[in-house]
Order: structure tokens, then C-alpha cells, then sequence
């Protein structure tokens, strides 16, 4: 998960990275994220726990079903916004995108 800055700009684009993530369900099936772990393009595997939840929701995009969180994590120091997405049908998390 390198810094979203190249040649001074800003990426957002959607990276689609898949996670291990750890999360706790309550008695109304809401689902709580506490951390991830990811593996890095040197084969190491990085953990992150998940600061503070900003929203979440669902997205319905052409018969794919999945949650949605936007979370905030700290890496190296600083806060980061990022956007992640469980799929309800293959139980498979991963980051859609930074913010």
C-alpha cells in the first residue's frame, strides 16, 4: 500500500487490493472492521487497524451486492482515508479505493 502521489498529483483511482480482514459481527448483523492485513508487492504482509469507521452502506452495481465501508487507518505516521468493500456473495474482502 504505497502513498497515492506521483508526480506531485493525487491518485484516487480504484485498486481493488484484496485483504484479510478481521471484523465483529453484533446480534443485528452489523458488521464492525477492526484490522486488515495485505500483501505488499515485496511479499511482506502488512497489518493495519482500522482507526475510526466515517460511513457505511451498500452498493447494487449490475446484480453485484456489496458493503461498503469508508474507514480511516494510520500508516507511517499519518492518517489515511480509505474506501473497503465486502462482497456478499464471495465473502471476499478488498480496498476499492484510497480517498
Amino acid at each position: 500500500m504505497e502513498d497515492q502521489v506521483h508526480d506531485g498529483v493525487y491518485q484516487s483511482e480504484a485498486v481493488n487490493i484484496p485483504i484479510q480482514l478481521l471484523s465483529v459481527t453484533d446480534r443485528d448483523g452489523r458488521i464492525t472492521p477492526l484490522w486488515f492485513r495485505l500483501e505488499t508487492k515485496e511479499h511482506e504482509i502488512r497489518k493495519f487497524r482500522i482507526e475510526d469507521i466515517i460511513s457505511r452502506g451498500e452498493k447494487n452495481y449490475v446484480g453485484i451486492k456489496e458493503k461498503q465501508f469508508v474507514c480511516r487507518i494510520r500508516q507511517n505516521g499519518m492518517s489515511k482515508t480509505l474506501e473497503m468493500r465486502y462482497n456478499t456473495a464471495t465473502q471476499k474482502w478488498r480496498i476499492f479505493q484510497f480517498l
